[in-house]
């Protein structure tokens, strides 16, 4: 006998003994159960049904509540659990979704304002996601204005509406050490897409119209700035940078110079005064710098310039080298520097030769006294010990 088949005995009996479960059950046990069965089965569909239209509510009313959200992790999440639902709560959902699409774009547009453009760009590529992952989930419901929407949006949301962020924030930032991790975000970013060139090139023209001679905010982003991470940046700035120092008649500020004495860029100060053309400016530099300090390569680097200035070299290297006569080493790397014969003249020069040369002798009598008189010691302690062994004898 089928299922159906008991189904109808139990409800022929049933109505025998005029629904008395008693009687039913004793004579046809099977038929109670299958009864059972059934009722079972019902109750669980109209649960599952109410439970699918409580679930289909519950997101309908999310796609309104989503809005009166003031957080973007708390609006991101809804919107996350809207597109995952998407496929499997009807085209109710898909209907309310399309109703209100825009104002959902508008809002979380509005939530994005505040972020830092590292985190917009972090945020606008997980709407992105969303989107497109909504369009995916519509599909099944052929409604053609909300998949195209979300198509659309998943892709204008990153060319249009995040690039036009990143040229807000390049056309409002000053580029000092603390945008350097904002830049890295953008070359990150740019270059994931097909053409990270249209994204560069406008900040590298922002960044270039501060003056890397004289803005030290500059100075010191581009010195932040590394290869891997900044990319097009870093080439850009390192050679506009290394252009401003090396030009001969360039001028750079007296903050970036002495930033760069104080911070192990002191070669490249030293190049930059030799060979700097301009008299008006190395002049300024002579007040500023020469022989402000104990730092006598910079002043001799003043020296080793040719360009005609006001100045009182020769005084200062004979100073130097009258204070420190006994140093050999540093009378020796004075004197040997560029410019100094002309600058002391040759009797100086000559003077100073002398000086070394007696120095040198004076140094090599005073080592071999003091090998002499280290023999000695040794030639006396072996005395005083051949003395105690001959007096145990």
């Amino acid at each position: 006998m089928s299922f159906l088949e008991k189904v109808n005995a139990f409800f022929a009996i049933a109505k025998e003994s005029n629904f008395d479960i008693a009687k039913i059950y004793a004579q046809d046990p099977n038929g109670v159960y299958a009864a059972l069965l059934v009722v079972l089965v019902i109750v669980l569909i109209i649960v599952f049904f109410i439970r699918r239209s409580m679930k289909i509510s519950s997101a309908v009313k999310l796609v309104s509540n989503i809005q009166n959200s003031n957080d973007f992790d708390e609006y991101d999440s809804s919107l996350t659990k809207l597109a995952t639902e998407l496929p499997k709560r009807g085209p109710r959902l898909a209907n309310s979704i399309n109703a209100q699409k825009n104002d959902i774009l508008q809002r979380e547009l509005n939530l994005l304002k505040d972020f830092n453009i590292k985190d917009k760009i972090n945020k606008y590529k997980q709407i992105s996601a969303q989107y497109a992952l909504i369009a995916q989930n519509s599909k099944k419901y052929k409604m053609d204005d909300l998949t195209s929407y979300y198509e659309e949006k998943s892709k204008t949301l990153l060319d249009e509406n995040l690039s036009a962020e990143i040229s807000a924030y390049s056309e409002n930032t000053d580029f000092d050490e603390n945008d350097v991790d904002f830049v890295n975000s953008i070359v990150s970013y740019a270059n994931t897409t097909s053409n990270p060139e249209s994204l560069l090139n406008p900040l590298i023209e922002q960044i270039n119209k501060f003056s890397y001679s004289y803005n030290l905010d500059l100075f010191k982003f581009t010195k932040a700035l590394e290869k891997d991470k900044s990319g097009l940046v870093y080439k850009n700035c390192n050679e506009k940078l290394k252009e401003a120092i090396t030009s001969q008649e360039n001028r750079i500020s007296n903050v970036i110079l002495s930033y760069m004495l104080e911070n192990d860029e002191k070669e490249a100060v030293y190049s930059y005064i030799t060979n700097l053309q301009s008299s008006t400016y190395l002049q300024d530099l002579y007040h500023n710098f020469f022989a402000k300090t104990e730092d006598i390569d910079l002043d001799l680097a003043f020296v080793a310039n040719e360009t005609k200035i006001q100045s009182d070299y020769s005084n200062h290297i004979d100073c130097q080298i009258t204070d420190n006569w006994r140093d050999l080493t540093y009378i020796n790397h004075i004197i040997k520097s560029p410019r100094v014969l002309e600058t002391i003249g040759h009797i100086s020069y000559r003077n100073v030769l002398e000086r070394i040369e007696r120095l040198e002798k004076d140094e090599e009598t005073n080592k071999a006294i003091a090998e002499a008189l280290q023999v000695a010691r040794r030639a006396e302690t072996i005395a005083n010990e051949a003395k105690e062994i001959a007096r145990q004898k």
